[in-house]
């Protein structure tokens, strides 16, 4: 695991999935809820809240999957992060949807948002965030993390180069058939 406070974004290519630890520390009243999520059937919401790092940098903190209430004028309650906690947790970068990437922020604690926009959120909250999100792999954690992480074995690695080096092997087949039928017809009418 790599410590939080050593996390220099610009020395990965790739930060979805690095597995990470330290001390996040909350900050007061700076709450989101993601809109029209499921998970397991269910209709609600991901919360969100920036916490602190050891060496002062902001980042999201997903607190994880609540259901949402009977109507969307009154939003869940949320058992918000209130004192420092030792995390364990896995990165997330999310990747940039060009059809709907605005945050759409609805004013209020917590605030409701249509998109996660970090940039968008940083430039509103006046402060600078991070560009990946914590999501914890603590247990136990009070609300569900509806990511699954799927790994893949060596088995399942080694049975798909056996299956693509297959199809190669039936191209390479076909084209010296198609080559020699080819030829072959040339020579007979001359």
């Amino acid at each position: 695991m790599v410590p939080l406070a050593e996390i220099e974004v610009a020395k990965f290519d790739y930060l979805t999935g690095l597995r990470v630890e330290g001390i996040v520390r909350p900050m007061p009243s700076r709450y989101l809820l993601l809109d029209n999520q499921t998970h397991e059937g269910k209709v609600g919401y991901l919360a969100y809240q920036l916490v602190a790092l050891a060496n002062g940098k902001h980042v999201l903190l997903e607190r994880g999957f609540v259901t949402a209430g009977g109507t969307r004028s009154h939003l869940p309650k949320v058992e918000w992060l209130q004192e420092p906690l030792d995390i364990q947790a896995r990165l997330y970068q999310r990747s940039t949807n060009p059809l709907s990437d605005e945050l759409m922020l609805e004013q209020g604690v917590p605030s409701r948002i249509q998109n996660l926009n970090v940039v968008q959120l940083s430039s509103l909250w006046r402060v600078d965030i991070e560009p990946y999100v914590l999501q914890p792999i603590n247990k136990p954690w009070p609300y569900p993390q509806p990511w699954v992480p799927i790994p893949l074995s060596s088995a399942k690695h080694f049975g798909y180069a056996v299956q693509w080096f297959s199809m190669a092997v039936v191209l390479v087949i076909l084209s010296l058939w198609v080559l020699y039928r080819a030829l072959r017809k040339g020579v007979h009418h001359e």
